[in-house]
């Protein structure tokens, strides 16, 4: 951070106060509210089910369920987004107990193909004496026949993500298999990502001979699984892209002429906690992707603590994935504020997207009870470039929990910080209430809007008497609101001292509302700070590549208890028209 000429500080605050507008009515709030794209829609629980187009337009929820002493596949309609759905239809009776819910692709010639992860084996040894084999079934005659499954792959397969049908008609199942006795240690870890494919329906399946890896490394906080878990789409030009679950902090790439020989993998410009992906062709001809873009989570004192997981993220590309809108949170973990349980997966992560004839887009996704559902996602909305946020509908849109305590096999306990109490001057509203009431660490809050190299946020904001300190910042990602890491992956940081001070020696005045502006310009390295929309200081940005920024987060970093903290009435960020990535975030292709 370092302070500029007044004319460099005039200079960027000018466009700061073009585009800042002090907090508007709740009347003005709801009409363009009203206008606007229409956030995610939880749908309802999507345990168990997997979701897939149909040749006239409807989606079918497939899904095993319990037919006498075995199983049996089933399915249900919807032909209105998933509001509503049909009565169950049997499909096929299922092998074994051991068969679960396949993942299911449509074919263009209106066929489905069925693709099951198989266990067997009693042991505890992935690939040695425990196996995860793939299986796989199609339908002919209009989906009134099914053929027998088969096996296709033997070993030890983790989650398939997505499959492709190319538009030569090839099938292309992508997956990772851990290579038996393997340790999960550097370089690679223990898996190796490959694919199969098939040119005649389904019928026969060929391996392309791929592996790919990526590196893995000591005292990573959690299990070096190498590369796994990779999804794909067919590009415009004919190739196939994949992205690559890794433990690296960034979603992995690889391209392929024909789905069968693949170039070396290396960094995308997504971040990912080491979480899978999800892409998918919408019917304009747009690629979404759906991703965990969370930095990962600090061990504690040596011990692993689980993957940030807490929200799921989705963007839109209209140029064949060279560069991305939105950024946003699709999904928050229904109890990330709450105590974590102590064994299982959780969160928001293993997203499946079905893109429908009418745009929109059916989204499975997340881990652990109660939290996996179906989304309702309008791609317009990923592409929005102004976000606003008074708390009039509570706190969904912020994570604002704590971890604290010791860790202990991958778990740590959680409480809520920051809360909501009455505004201390309009009746009937909220502000949050930032602070540090106890010997925990102080409150944190993180708050997401649409991503932008350069754009304006600002926050109304009041230090009360007796606050402690704070900071104010921007980032390229989400981060959990009081862990350590984030001051170190932040791409601007505006400190407040407890006398009120900022950096360049203004100062903010106790027990008096004020707008803090932030202009900034990722291009130039340089955030503009205003205060009343008077300017005040530029910040030095972080070098790092990033896409842009598209969170804030706020800190009480008061050292002490301070029960006082401060409040926040009301936050508004907007980006306008995103600029093409640069500064080596854009692969060469």
């Amino acid at each position: 951070m370092r302070n500029q000429g007044s004319s460099s500080v005039c200079r960027l605050a000018g466009r700061l106060a073009c585009v800042l507008a002090v907090m508007g009515s709740a009347e003005t709030t709801r009409a363009a509210e009203a206008r606007s794209p229409q956030a995610p829609v939880v749908l309802g629980s999507a345990a168990g089910s997997w979701l897939v187009g149909t040749p006239d337009g409807a989606i079918d929820m497939v899904f095993a369920r319990a037919a006498g002493e075995g199983l049996e596949l089933a399915r249900r309609r919807t032909t209105d987004r998933g509001r509503s759905w049909s009565t169950p239809a049997t499909i096929m009776k299922l092998p074994a107990k051991n068969w679960s819910t396949p993942l299911t692709l449509l074919a263009r010639d209106g066929e489905l193909h069925f693709f099951w992860m198989v266990a067997r084996g009693t042991g505890r040894r992935p690939a040695v004496d425990y196996f995860i084999d793939i299986w796989h079934a199609r339908s002919t005659h209009r989906q009134t026949t099914w053929s027998q499954p088969k096996r296709i792959f033997e070993g030890y397969v983790g989650s398939i993500n997505g499959m492709a049908q190319l538009r030569n008609g090839r099938l292309v199942l992508p997956f990772a298999y851990w290579v038996g006795g393997r340790p999960e240690a550097p370089p690679t870890g223990a898996n190796v990502t490959t694919t199969i494919h098939s040119d005649d329906g389904g019928e026969t399946w060929v391996a392309s001979g791929a592996a790919l890896t990526a590196p893995c490394y000591e005292g990573y906080n959690g299990a070096n699984y190498g590369a796994c878990e990779p999804t794909v789409v067919e590009l415009k030009d004919g190739r196939v892209w994949m992205l690559i679950r890794t433990q690296t902090g960034w979603l992995y790439e690889s391209f392929s002429k024909d789905g069968a020989r693949w170039c070396e993998p290396r960094p995308s410009r997504l971040c990912s906690s080491d979480s899978p992906a999800c892409l998918t062709r919408l019917s304009d001809g747009r690629i979404a992707v759906f991703w965990n873009n969370c930095e990962n989570t600090s061990r504690v004192d040596g011990e692993g603590v689980y993957t940030n997981r807490d929200v799921l993220h989705g963007a839109i590309s209209g140029d064949e994935a060279k560069t991305w809108r939105g950024y946003r949170e699709v999904c928050r973990d229904p109890f990330r504020n709450d105590p974590p349980p102590r064994r299982g997966d959780r969160g928001t992560a293993y997203p499946y997207a079905t893109a429908m004839k009418d745009g929109k887009i059916l989204l499975v996704s997340g881990q652990g009870h109660g939290r996996r559902n179906i989304l309702l996602v309008d791609p317009e909305w990923l592409c929005e470039t102004r976000h606003m946020d008074n708390f009039s509908g509570g706190l969904e849109g912020w994570c604002v929990f704590k971890a604290f305590g010791p860790a202990k096999g991958w778990w740590r306990n959680r409480t809520q910080g920051p809360k909501l109490i009455d505004h201390p001057s309009k009746a009937g509203a909220k502000v949050l209430h930032v602070r540090r009431p106890d010997e925990k660490e102080g409150d944190g809050a993180v708050w997401n809007f649409p991503m932008g190299r350069r754009g304006t946020l600002s926050i109304r904001i009041l230090l009360r008497q007796g606050f402690g300190g704070a900071s104010i910042a921007l980032a390229d990602r989400f981060i959990q609101p009081t862990d350590q890491v984030g001051e170190k992956k932040v791409l601007a940081v505006l400190p407040i001292r407890a006398d009120g001070r900022l950096p360049n020696g203004a100062r903010l005045r106790l027990d008096r509302w004020c707008t803090i502006g932030l202009a900034w310009d990722l291009d130039k390295r340089e955030c503009a700070v205003s205060v009343d929309q008077k300017p005040v200081s530029v910040l030095t940005m972080s070098k790092r590549p990033s896409p842009g920024a598209c969170y804030l987060r706020l800190r009480s970093t008061a050292p002490t208890l301070d029960r006082a903290g401060f409040l926040v009435d009301a936050v508004e960020a907007d980006v306008g028209a995103t600029s093409a990535p640069r500064d080596g975030v854009t692969s060469k292709r």
